[in-house]
């Protein structure tokens, strides 16, 4: 099969309500059975309804698309689609099927079950809708077998998007509801696992689907997925064999505290979730393009090893360096304190008396955690108490949904943010974070014609090569405009016991569970 090669703010949440089917928990472990455990389960497994990695994560077992990702990286494959070929302006993707594709049940799939599927997600207007109204003008079925799709706007990552439930095929059954079905009491899909049991919160276990004719079968027949509601019954439950292993939101504490275990082994992976210092051009101080400049020539990475370890990446490129194309490593490795304090006595401030820098840094404890929090006071510290010019401050009891806010509309001067791409692709990276049409460039007033012109041609280039320089240009634009300061690349955790063989899990927080199986 053709491959696409190396081509999403952090993603977040009491009643235990009984599935549709009525079916009870699982109460002991099936020898044939895998349990994972989380504290990160879906609340809803309606494709219109999917925008988060975790309900994307199990959906993605449940049904198989057009395009989808090879386990364990950031590769993705053609699957229900045989061909591809796109139009030279990149607005009209056309796709032929596969013959004799199907749902588990028989129902055939064809072009026109796609065409179906997406105009219900933009009917239904629920979340998954924003991956799709974007980004798609139109959608057709000109026969049985032959799919287009025409474009709002060139999108160098649609085949990336294509991957997520909002793209599915969905079966008639589910295409007639005019109302979101997030308890399903069955999914009708096509992909390698089949819904066997979903309690909200609880409990989702998956049987392996024997109509699968895609790729390999599953290697293991039953995956049960349990719900803990705070990382640390998790750790416990894992310590006590309850769970095989722990995937999503084990904090790092837990993680620290499992590490070393007799019989546990823990998986430690970079991730495409990255951390930025984010300079408001439209509040004071940082509107002054040379204490914009001082601060980035302060920053000292180094210190995040003391509260995290091994457990990130310190990124001085606008992207990870899994992304080759795009990766331009340009911003100072190390502090420079000499020409920051010139920098900042060319501003106007002084070492000793008045004027002094006064700034504070911004961050959100309850949405990314104590160890990032002490991570992000350190890294201050360490960069900014070394020069007698600035007085400084770190405030990071802002929550989640608050602090979200006031950097999309530019309430704050300086703070630290997370941001994970909708997908694992560069531009899915700095579209976003820097195209005027994007709410955190335009009220950070860091957006720049110069910038809008560099993301459309790079949009439009198909040229590999030509589309690297473009990614070096942005960078150094942004680089000498000192819009955002790229700090560190976070990582991804599963802890295991060695019983486990087969986890393949890629950076963008995706778990294949056909591979899982006992030693």
């Amino acid at each position: 099969m053709p491959s696409l090669r190396r081509t999403f703010f952090a993603v977040l949440m009491i009643a235990a309500l009984l599935t549709a089917s009525g079916l009870p928990l699982a109460s002991a472990r099936q020898s044939d059975a895998i349990i994972i455990g989380t504290t990160d389960l879906p609340t809803s497994l309606d494709p219109a309804e999917a925008y988060d990695l975790m309900t994307w994560e199990v959906l993605s077992h449940l049904y198989v698309g057009l395009v989808r990702q090879l386990a364990g990286t950031l590769d993705y494959e053609l699957a229900l689609a045989e061909r591809h070929t796109v139009s030279a302006d990149g607005l009209t993707h056309t796709f032929t099927l596969r013959d004799g594709q199907t749902f588990s049940d028989g129902t055939p799939i064809t072009a026109q079950t796609f065409v179906d599927s997406v105009k219900r997600v933009l009917a239904l207007r629920r979340p998954a809708v924003a991956l799709i109204e974007p980004y798609v003008a139109d959608v057709t079925a000109p026969s049985e077998r032959e799919l287009i799709f025409t474009l709002k706007r060139p999108t160098p990552y649609f085949l990336q998007l294509l991957a997520l439930p909002a793209y599915y095929p969905q079966h008639p059954a589910l295409v007639s509801a005019d109302t979101p079905q997030p308890f399903p009491a069955e999914i009708i899909g096509n992909g390698p696992y089949r819904l066997q049991r979903f309690a909200v919160r609880q409990e989702i276990v998956l049987q392996a689907n024997p109509a699968y004719a895609l790729g390999p079968a599953p290697r293991t027949e039953t995956i049960v997925l349990r719900q803990f509601s705070r990382s640390q019954d998790l750790r416990e439950a894992l310590l006590h064999r309850e769970v095989d292993f722990a995937w999503r939101a084990l904090l790092l504490d837990d993680v620290k505290r499992l590490d070393g275990q007799p019989g546990l082994r823990v998986l430690d992976l970079p991730a495409t979730r990255t951390f930025y210092l984010y300079l408001n051009q439209n509040r004071e101080p940082t509107d002054d393009p040379l204490v914009r400049e001082a601060l980035t020539l302060l920053i000292d990475r180094s210190a995040l090893a003391g509260i995290l370890g091994n457990h990130a990446t310190p990124l001085t490129a606008l992207v990870p360096s899994q992304f080759e194309m795009a990766y331009v490593p340009l911003w100072p490795d190390a502090p420079d304190i000499p020409t920051a304090e010139a920098t900042l006595r060319a501003a106007g401030y002084k070492e000793r008396g008045t004027p002094k820098l006064s700034i504070t840094v911004g961050f959100s404890l309850p949405l990314y955690g104590v160890p990032y929090a002490d991570a992000v006071t350190r890294l201050v510290r360490a960069s900014f108490q070394p020069t007698s010019f600035v007085d400084y401050a770190t405030f990071t009891d802002i929550d989640g949904s608050t602090f979200t806010d006031i950097l999309q509309e530019g309430g704050i001067g300086l703070a630290i943010f997370a941001w994970t791409p909708v997908v694992p692709h560069p531009y899915a990276y700095l579209f976003p974070l820097l195209h005027s049409s994007q709410a955190l460039p335009a009220n950070g007033r860091f957006a720049r014609p110069e910038l809008d012109l560099l993301l459309d041609q790079i949009a439009g280039q198909p040229d590999a090569r030509a589309q690297a320089a473009l990614y070096a240009q942005l960078a150094e634009w942004v680089l000498d405009d000192h819009a955002l300061v790229p700090l560190w690349q976070d990582h991804l955790q599963v802890v295991a016991w060695d019983t486990i063989e087969g986890i393949a899990v890629a950076p963008n927080y995706w778990l294949s569970y056909g591979q899982l199986a006992r030693r």
